[in-house]
């Protein structure tokens, strides 16, 4: 019995100065998962919209779901001033179509909404973790459930308050503070992997301060 009891608790030391040496490290089990702030991943879009005098559309050079090249024709639109073609703005893909052949469009009309060749994700990070962030900042983006685990560079494209969170207020011995979340915008190039949907996830502790 007394072999088994100081096997118990030479056990039982070794896992709480274990646990320990990892808490000061930040590699504990809660000081891990606090670090990893994880969002979805989103791609860019764009509206297309006329820009011209009014007129009817005459063709529809795509379709939604085709590929496009920057400069391609998209819509040809006959005018008083004449025909015009409609390009596209960027690479990317067609997400919508609006108009149809024989629709009439004036100024500031919406034709198309494209999907650019760019994802982004929003993560909400708590003021206390801010401090390790600025804009234009390059940042590694992971994508744990992928079959081979991916990781990206994003750049951190703007970062504000999230007024959606409301301000938690803690009692604290000398006084009251409120943690306030901000919501952080992550904007990578496209991969072959990745698809609108997945988990994207940043390690704050790889971020140097």
């Amino acid at each position: 019995m007394k072999i088994k009891a100081g096997l118990y608790i030479g056990i039982a030391i070794v896992l709480i100065v274990g646990g320990a040496l990892l808490a000061v490290k930040g590699k504990d089990a809660v000081s891990q998962a606090e670090s990893r702030k994880q969002g979805i991943l989103d791609a860019e879009q764009k509206t297309i919209f006329y820009q011209n005098s009014p007129g009817s559309i005459v063709e529809v050079g795509v379709a939604a779901g085709d590929s496009i090249k920057q400069g391609e024709v998209l819509f040809k639109v006959k005018s008083a001033e004449g025909e015009t073609d409609i390009v596209a703005p960027e690479d990317g893909s067609v997400n919508k179509i609006i108009v149809k052949p024989g629709d009439l469009v004036q100024l500031g009309m919406p034709m198309a909404v494209l999907q650019k060749n760019s994802f982004y994700t929003d993560l909400y990070i708590q003021e206390s973790e801010i401090q390790k962030l600025e804009v234009n900042q390059s940042i590694g983006v992971h994508f744990p459930y992928l079959e081979h685990p991916t990781e990206v560079t994003g750049v951190i494209t703007s970062i504000a308050a999230a007024p959606q969170f409301a301000s938690l207020r803690m009692s604290r011995e000398k006084g009251q503070a409120d943690l306030s979340m901000f919501l952080v915008r992550v904007t990578m190039d496209g991969n072959a992997d990745l698809l609108p949907g997945m988990t994207a996830e940043v390690k704050l502790d790889e971020v140097t301060d």
